[in-house]
């Protein structure tokens, strides 16, 4: 860690050690992904009392931005507002990047009994539901490349362009998923994934010609790749994809369970 961000992290721990409502505090973000640069954020997550989350929730308060705090130019503090009751929730039925926000936390102080143990719950992969995740991303893969070929023939840029993201986005989660490792959200998905231990030969390398200048071509031998890396049988999925696309696209709505690009 840099000299200037552990400073400002000695900064930030007394400013709110001041405050009686907060009950702990967590450092997150870059510092602790091992992603950050000398001029990174600082992080955090602030947990206050029941009473007083449900005050900012009401007054919509649930942020905090501070740049004096910082001792380096250009820096600030990014800090969000949560109670116990929040964490918990999050353990229980937290999307992927909720619980990826909480990977390697950093307790930097904290009066929560059990703080640790419930943060160790939060960044657990959910491997007990990973066939049917993979079998539900490879639905929107297979449909996404649909949508792709609809775009070309009906020169539809920007459906290309979005069929193109989701691609990449459900190609990575199955890569993920199969490495047990949680979706962290756009940001940091391709550095995750291109980390995993196990990937598709030339993963990396069919993304970055899929975002550079994507054809149905070059769509379709990835979205195959990815399949077979999976071991699923392409023409299975093919066969069964607009179903389950259905029900985890345009009737999602009626669960009340995450968006499919951050289950």
């Amino acid at each position: 860690m840099e000299k200037h961000h552990a400073e400002t992290i000695h900064n930030v721990v007394r400013h709110f050690r001041a405050d009686a409502s907060v009950q702990a505090l967590l450092l997150g973000g870059s510092l602790i992904h091992g992603f950050a640069r000398p001029d990174s954020d600082v992080d955090i997550a602030i947990v206050v009392s029941a009473d007083e989350f449900t005050r900012r929730r009401a007054a919509n308060r649930l942020t905090f931005f501070d740049r004096a705090l910082c001792t380096y130019p250009g820096g600030y503090v990014d800090g969000k507002y949560m109670d116990v009751g929040f964490l918990q929730l999050v353990a229980e039925r937290g999307s992927e990047p909720a619980r990826y926000a909480f990977a390697g936390a950093k307790v930097l102080f904290s009066n929560v009994d059990g703080l640790d143990a419930m943060l160790a719950r939060i960044v657990r992969y959910p491997a007990e539901g990973k066939a049917d995740r993979i079998a539900r991303f490879a639905a929107q893969l297979v449909g996404w490349r649909w949508f792709f070929s609809e775009g070309t023939k009906k020169e539809n840029r920007y459906l290309q362009l979005l069929a193109v993201q989701k691609v990449v986005l459900f190609s990575c989660r199955i890569v993920l998923a199969a490495n047990e490792l949680l979706y962290p959200f756009h940001k940091w998905m391709r550095r995750v994934t291109l980390a995993a231990p196990r990937q598709p030969p030339g993963f990396g390398g069919s993304i970055e010609q899929l975002l550079a200048a994507p054809t149905f071509e070059l769509i379709d031998a990835h979205v195959r790749a990815t399949l077979v890396f999976a071991g699923l049988e392409h023409d299975a999925v093919d066969a069964t994809w607009g179903a389950n696309f259905m029900r985890d696209t345009e009737l999602k709505w009626m669960a009340e369970t995450p968006a499919i690009d951050d289950w």
